[in-house]
Order: C-alpha cells, then sequence, then structure tokens
C-alpha cells in the first residue's frame, strides 16, 4: 500500500525545448504587399462617365429637394466628391447634370421665411452644371410659401446650362370644386404665371418646358390655360409629361398643332412690328 502522503512529482518538460535551442532567423520579414490601385483616370472619359452614373444616379433618378430624407438618400452618393479633387470635380459634374432640383420646396417643414430654397444653398459652380430644373405647382395654393420668391438670391442666372423646366401642376384652385375655398378666383393662377415668367426671363438658355399633371387637372382650365400662354410668349418649346399623356389622342395632337401655329403667328407679328 503507498502512502498517501507521498508528494507527487512534477511533469516531465523534457519535450519543451530550452530558450537556448530556439533558432530565430535575424532576416526580416517582407512588408506586406499592398494591391496597387486600379488606375481609374486612364480610362477613357466615356467610360469613367458610365462608371460615375452607376454609382451617382440611381436607376430611378428621383427629384432632389429640400428634404429631411436627403441624409438617407443622397449622403452617401456626395462622399464620392471627397475621394481626391479630380475625382471630386467629375463626380459632381455627373450627378449635378443628371438629376432634375426642384427650385421651391414643397415640404411644409421648410416654408419658414428664412428658410432659402435648394438652389441657394447650392455653389455656383454647382449651379452651373445642372441642366433640368422643376417647378411643382398646387402646393399651399391658398397661401404661398414665403421663401417662394424669384429673385437674385435663388441663383438662376447661374444655371447657365438648364435647358428643361419641368411643371407639375398637382390642383387648380380655379376648378368650381374650389369655390368658397379660395381667396379669389384668379389669385393662385395670377401668382403661378408671374412666377413662370420670371423663371424663363432668368433661365437664359432654356428651350423646353415640359407640363404634366394629376388627373384632376384639366388641360383647359384657367391655371394651364395661363401657364401655357406664358409658355408661348416665352417662345419656348412644349412637351408632355407621362403621368397625363397628353397628346396622345388625335383630338389633342390637332389641338397643339393649333397651339404652334398660333405661338409661331404671334412670334411672326412680334417680329415684323
Amino acid at each position: 500500500m503507498s502512502d498517501s502522503s507521498e508528494t507527487p512529482k512534477a511533469p516531465s518538460t523534457t519535450l519543451l525545448p530550452s530558450v537556448e535551442q530556439l533558432h530565430i532567423s535575424e532576416t526580416p520579414l517582407p512588408p506586406p504587399t499592398l494591391p496597387k490601385p486600379f488606375p481609374f483616370f486612364l480610362l477613357p472619359p466615356e467610360l469613367r462617365s458610365r462608371i460615375l452614373s452607376l454609382l451617382l444616379c440611381p436607376n430611378s433618378r428621383p427629384t432632389v429637394d429640400l428634404s429631411d430624407v436627403n441624409h438617407l438618400t443622397s449622403t452617401s452618393r456626395l462622399n464620392y466628391f471627397f475621394v481626391s479633387k479630380r475625382f471630386g470635380y467629375e463626380s459632381y459634374h455627373i450627378f449635378y447634370s443628371s438629376h432634375t432640383f426642384r427650385i421651391f420646396q414643397i415640404d411644409s417643414r421648410f416654408y419658414g421665411k428664412r428658410t432659402l430654397p435648394l438652389l441657394a444653398r447650392l455653389a455656383v459652380h454647382y449651379l452651373n452644371v445642372i441642366t433640368s430644373l422643376e417647378l411643382r405647382l398646387g402646393v399651399a395654393w391658398s397661401k404661398p410659401p414665403k421663401p417662394w420668391v424669384v429673385n437674385d438670391g435663388l441663383g438662376l442666372e447661374d444655371c447657365q446650362n438648364v435647358r428643361t423646366l419641368k411643371i407639375f401642376v398637382e390642383v387648380d384652385p380655379s376648378s368650381p370644386v374650389f369655390k368658397g375655398y379660395r381667396l379669389e378666383h384668379d389669385f393662385y393662377t395670377d401668382f403661378c404665371g408671374v412666377i413662370l415668367r420670371q423663371i424663363m426671363e432668368r433661365l437664359r438658355v432654356l428651350e423646353t418646358v415640359e407640363y404634366d399633371a394629376y388627373p384632376s387637372v384639366d388641360r383647359n382650365g384657367a391655371l394651364m390655360t395661363r401657364l401655357i400662354d406664358e409658355t408661348n410668349k416665352g417662345k419656348k418649346r412644349i412637351i408632355w409629361g407621362r403621368e397625363r399623356n397628353w397628346g396622345d389622342s388625335l383630338g389633342d395632337k390637332l389641338e397643339m398643332a393649333q397651339e404652334r401655329a398660333s405661338a409661331k403667328a404671334n412670334a411672326q407679328g412680334v417680329n415684323g412690328s
């Protein structure tokens, strides 16, 4: 019988090498090899533009406006502006020339008197490359927002490449449905007509005005009639958007042909005089 008080033996360490037996190489390890950056700027300009369009412009290309969700929809794309000076230069040209920017905000949270419209917040070199603007009418028709003012601070004169103005009409307050709710029959119609005329006067290279509206808006109503009249006086080409499909029927085509002929005759009369 073994003695229970016997001290247990320590485990054998004969398999473990001593410090003197370890061999440490004096040759330093080679530095890690980093992948070479892709030569993006050696690509042809057309291919670079295509790549930037895929990065900066989603398929839907929503209209850019003052909104509290811009940090979710646009901020991540704008980060490409800060990759490098040259990359930022090519990026902002693609972004600002490929999107439509709303002239006046339609979110009631940005109706404050001191709230600047989006265009007034942009730098001049951004305004210079914008090609398309939008004016959305029918919003706050009983009391137009105070920031809806066309002045020098809006920056329209700096939009030197805007050739298309898109106008979307949500409602026409001159309709009999709004009787008893509007201030005056022609109040909002006159307001929109003046706004449109002032905008066209400041967009020096504007060529086309695109009209669209919700189904409740009558193309022959007072508001649309005034807007089309102002467009014809400004000698701008009129096209129709996809929401209403105005101009698809034979009657619409004949009516538009008459409108174009009338506008051409008025222009010739003015030039002849």
